[in-house]
């Protein structure tokens, strides 16, 4: 069974006024215009050297007293009029009020999956809460109340089997959590695979906000997998005991700019389809220690994102697509059949790419009697093997597109 779903999040981090213009407003593209002139402008900046002379206060007097009124009441007293405060200029506002740079670039994403079993059920507390009672969830009709298998609501990412994806307007990743833990009693690969995303994209977003942090090409995303592979540790960890165990590989990139930075452990794969010369521009590299035993981050493995990581950047241009996939995508489909599926598709952007790209691979893991890359590295080892290889299949993808 295929899951679909599209998403298109490109945010504009415009910073408009808090605080009404004064009548003397000017529009929005000119106030924009104006916060971004150069410093030495003064246009519509008041000039010190000038001396401004308020107006006296005006006074209004009663209407003269009358019969019934002859004492001096208030009314026959004059009433000053305080003159009002000055007017901010709009310059004088964009000055104390920075403007944030606008996102010029972003990834219109849609992902497909397949799973070949059901996720184990995630552990407290990274679960939904159980209802208290059994009327509760019939009552809120709220997820987060609804326990689900595939972790809790406030976990970053999706859960595929023991594979894990992440797609945001500036972030994708795709992770997969080695299924052999799960013959063990405190194994968990699908946790793992999901954390290790989880805990990178939160680490990226602490780099964008941090301070020291300014402009394009300074995020580092290894450092943050290194930090999120620590921060897994520490989440499986209870006293100094690894109390859930598990491995997975991890792909992960980083949108700054029109710059793709790509980060990869493992077997999982990255592409980049340019739909202009109609092939791929850039394909990211697999690692293994021995065939089928890929780089990994977990109990037991002594590989690091530090150490180990692979990085590589890519110019992207306007309408280029990016494909982030775990290895159930390239063990079954060689990378020639993935271009022509990229390239029958055409100009339509990624809707319903992802999914004509599992159901390819999907057909191939299936037939025991088939060609795959999968059986051709077997072979390539001395092993008698044929057919594709019956996996989990999570592919992303991400279309560039300037806003």
């Amino acid at each position: 069974m295929c899951v679909t779903s599209t998403s298109f999040s490109i945010l504009s981090r415009t910073r408009l006024l808090a605080t009404p213009l004064p009548p003397r407003s000017i529009s929005k593209r000119c106030f924009l215009t104006l916060a971004s002139s150069p410093s030495n402008s003064t246009r519509d900046i008041p000039n010190p050297n000038t001396s401004s002379i308020a107006p006296p206060p005006s006074t209004t007097l009663s209407p003269k007293p009358s019969p019934a009124n002859p004492h001096n009441s208030p009314l026959l007293r004059p009433q000053v009029i305080p003159p009002k405060p000055p007017k901010a200029a709009a310059a004088t506002v964009a000055a104390t009020r920075p403007l944030i740079k606008p996102i010029q670039y972003g990834f219109k994403t849609n992902f497909s999956l397949f799973a070949k079993r059901a996720p184990r059920p995630f552990p407290p507390p990274f679960n939904s809460p159980p209802p208290s009672s059994f009327s509760d969830a019939l009552s809120t009709h709220h997820p987060s109340r609804i326990p689900t298998p595939e972790g809790a609501t406030f976990l970053r990412g999706i859960t595929n089997g023991d594979d894990a994806i992440l797609h945001r307007h500036n972030q994708l990743g795709v992770a997969d959590g080695v299924g052999a833990w799960n013959t063990k009693i405190a194994g968990h690969a699908a946790l793992w695979s999901r954390l290790i995303l989880h805990y990178w994209s939160l680490a990226l977003d602490a780099q964008r906000k941090s301070l020291g942090v300014a402009g394009e090409g300074k995020i580092d995303i290894v450092s943050a997998l290194q930090r999120s592979y620590s921060d897994t540790v520490s989440a499986t960890t209870r006293e100094g005991k690894t109390v859930w165990q598990g491995t997975t590989t991890a792909c992960v990139s980083s949108l700054e700019g029109s710059t793709l930075t790509v980060a990869n452990i493992g077997d999982s794969r990255a592409y980049v389809y340019r739909p202009s010369s109609a092939s791929f521009v850039y394909k990211s590299t697999e690692q293994w220690h021995w065939f089928d035993c890929p780089y990994q981050l977990g109990t037991n493995s002594l590989d690091t994102p530090a150490a180990n990581a692979v990085v590589d950047k890519v110019d992207l241009e306007e309408g280029d697509i990016v494909i982030l996939t775990t290895d159930g995508l390239p063990d079954n489909l060689w990378d020639v059949e993935i271009a022509d599926i990229c390239a029958a598709h055409g100009a339509e952007g990624v809707g319903g790419l992802a999914d004509k790209l599992v159901n390819a691979a999907w057909k191939t893991a299936i037939n025991p009697f088939g060609e795959s890359p999968y059986m051709e590295r077997g072979i390539d080892e001395g092993l008698s093997m044929e057919g594709g290889k019956y996996d989990d299949i999570s592919v992303v993808t991400a279309v560039f597109k300037r806003r």
